[in-house]
């Protein structure tokens, strides 16, 4: 029987997967084997004389609104989803299925609301550590609840799985999205350009940003390495005694020599331009791709595997990212050996 949907009664923990579980031969509740030693019985050996049995701990519950008129299943108040009876927590969004549970659940939520409002910088760097003002207790879902919807059809919780890397930072940003339509400017995208969008899986944009980034130093690396460039630039410094600059050039060269000489410098200038439309878009881009995304994972997808669904489409990919990155090195540093 499988046992990771349910706590242990004594230490309150969820079981994993590979935990060591003793089932009670009366009531067949389960233990973690060291907690059952330590006690030495059943944790609940005072109700074998009423002939309880652990499958009916959920179905003798005050809270009858949460089984189904089958008795087989609880229905998860927030998501409405059927669980196994006897479930502690729900399968699909993880809300507590018991009253104790709950209560704990709503004070933890509420206080960590609270904190994140009191101690929470605003300004966090793009890729979420750091800086000060940072609690000691990081929460990565930013003070937001699980179904506290973020987007169109799309809560935090489903989010948080989605984006995997920096939900904190991510979150923060969606969430000033949706509820006052502001961004913020995103330094690693600046800085990575189409790297960045190919590492968050916005393939579309990552290939665009990342061919115009590399055919933009191309075109550089090729005009400095023409032999007639070479020679323009060793004529201007021979009549300007060694600089570009000590007095006007359009007095001694034409206007094509002119464009000729600074071609270099408007195709760095359209990188700087282009890194900086980057780190403008790269928050709101990446929302829209977020959504897009879950809503369409959300209707492909049973609610069984619906979790693992979001982390597989989602997350970053990082071997394609350094595989671009790996390609602007080359391009840069290689003609400087040439």
């Amino acid at each position: 029987m499988e046992f990771t949907n349910y706590k242990c009664p004594v230490c309150n923990e969820q079981f994993n997967k590979d935990d060591d579980i003793v089932v009670c031969p009366e009531c067949g509740a389960p233990h973690h084997r060291d907690c059952y030693d330590e006690l030495k019985h059943c944790f609940y050996e005072d109700k074998h004389s009423d002939d309880f049995l652990f499958e009916h701990l959920h179905g003798n519950s005050q809270n009858n609104e949460n089984v189904n008129n089958n008795e087989e299943s609880i229905t998860c108040p927030n998501c409405k989803y059927e669980n196994p009876k006897a479930t502690f927590y729900c399968n699909k969004c993880g809300y507590p299925l018991n009253e104790q549970d709950r209560n704990n659940y709503a004070n933890q939520n509420a206080q960590q609301t609270f904190n994140s409002q009191q101690t929470y910088n605003q300004n966090i760097p793009p890729f979420g550590f750091g800086g000060a003002g940072m609690p000691s207790a990081f929460d990565p879902m930013a003070g937001l609840k699980n179904d506290q919807p973020i987007a169109e059809n799309v809560n935090a919780g489903e989010m948080a799985k989605f984006v995997g890397k920096n939900t904190f930072y991510f979150l923060r940003i969606f969430n000033n999205i949706k509820t006052q339509g502001n961004s913020k400017f995103n330094f690693a995208a600046f800085i990575f350009s189409g790297i960045y969008f190919l590492y968050r899986k916005m393939i579309g944009l990552g290939i665009i940003f990342s061919f115009l980034y590399i055919a933009l130093t191309v075109g550089e690396m090729f005009i400095q390495l023409l032999p007639e460039y070479q020679s323009l630039i060793s004529s201007v410094l021979n009549m300007q005694n060694g600089s570009l600059y000590t007095f006007s050039l359009s007095s001694q060269l034409s206007t094509n020599e002119l464009l000729f000489l600074y071609s270099p410098f408007v195709f760095s200038a359209l990188k700087g331009v282009l890194m900086i439309v980057c780190g403008l878009i790269a928050n709101r881009s990446y929302y829209k791709h977020c959504t897009k995304k879950i809503n369409e994972i959300k209707n492909k997808n049973e609610h069984e595997n619906l979790n693992k669904a979001l982390e597989t489409g989602g997350g970053v990919n990082l071997p394609l990212a350094v595989c671009i990155a790996i390609t602007y090195m080359i391009i840069t540093y290689i003609p400087l050996f040439l």
